[in-house]
C-alpha cells in the first residue's frame, strides 16, 4: 500500500501528530480481541481545547483504540454569524461529514466482501438541525438544540438490479455505526469534573447532578 503525502493548502487545519495523547477522566485506549462474528468495540477519544485566539476557535485531538489509527489534530471554528471567524469547519460540519464518510466506508467495504458489483459510488447528504438560539441574547435555560433530519443519497453506477442494490444499502445502513448512532437512541453521559474533582453527571433538562 503506497503512502500519500497530503499538501492541500499552505495553512492546513488537519494534521497527523506523533504524540501520545492522554485523558485524565477516561481510561487509555485498549482493544479487546474477539472471535469471528462477535461484536468488536471501537472507541473514539476526543480532547477539545479552546485556542488562545478566542472567538470559537478550538483545537481537537482525536485518537482511538484502533491499531495504526493515528493521532490527529483538527481546527474548528464557527461562522461569523455566531461570533466566529469562518476559518474552519464548524463542529456540526465535522459531525455531518463523519456520518457521510462512515456510510461511504461501509459501502466500499461491504461491496468488496459480498461481491456486489459497484462501478462508482458517491454520497450526497443534507443534515438539518434547529435551535432556539436566535443569534441574540437568550438565557442558557431556554437554549434547546435538536437534530431534525438526515438525508443521505447514494449515487451509484452498477450492473446490479435495483432490488439487489436496495438490499445492499440496507446492509450498509445496518452496519454503519455513525448512522446507527443518530438513528437509534444512543445513551450519552455528560460528566462534570470541577477543579480536579469528579462532581457527577449532568442531566440535559436542568441543573441537577447524579453522582
Amino acid at each position: 500500500m503506497k503512502d500519500i503525502a497530503w499538501d492541500m493548502n499552505d495553512r492546513t487545519i488537519v494534521r497527523k501528530v506523533q504524540t501520545t495523547p492522554h485523558q485524565n477522566t477516561l481510561p487509555d485506549p485498549t482493544l479487546e480481541k474477539v472471535k469471528q462474528g462477535e461484536r468488536m468495540r471501537f472507541d473514539a477519544h476526543v480532547n477539545v481545547e479552546s485556542m488562545a485566539e478566542g472567538m470559537h476557535l478550538k483545537k481537537v485531538t482525536i485518537f482511538s483504540n484502533v491499531p495504526n489509527g493515528g493521532t490527529w489534530e483538527l481546527i474548528s471554528d464557527e461562522g461569523t454569524a455566531v461570533g466566529g471567524r469562518g476559518t474552519a469547519p464548524s463542529p456540526l460540519m465535522y459531525f455531518a461529514a463523519g456520518l457521510g464518510l462512515c456510510m461511504m466506508s461501509h459501502v466500499e467495504m461491504l461491496a468488496k466482501s459480498q461481491d456486489f458489483v459497484i462501478t462508482s459510488a458517491r454520497l450526497e447528504q443534507r443534515s438539518t438541525w434547529t435551535t432556539t438560539m436566535d443569534l441574540g441574547d437568550i438565557a442558557p435555560a431556554d437554549s434547546y438544540g435538536k437534530g431534525e433530519h438526515m438525508q443521505l443519497n447514494l449515487v451509484i453506477e452498477s450492473p446490479e438490479t435495483p432490488e439487489r442494490l436496495a438490499e445492499f444499502i440496507g446492509y450498509c445502513r445496518q452496519a454503519c455505526m455513525a448512522l446507527q448512532t443518530v438513528a437509534a437512541a444512543t445513551p450519552v453521559a455528560t460528566g462534570l469534573h470541577l477543579n480536579g474533582q469528579h462532581v457527577g453527571d449532568v442531566g440535559g433538562t436542568g441543573p441537577h447532578l447524579s453522582a
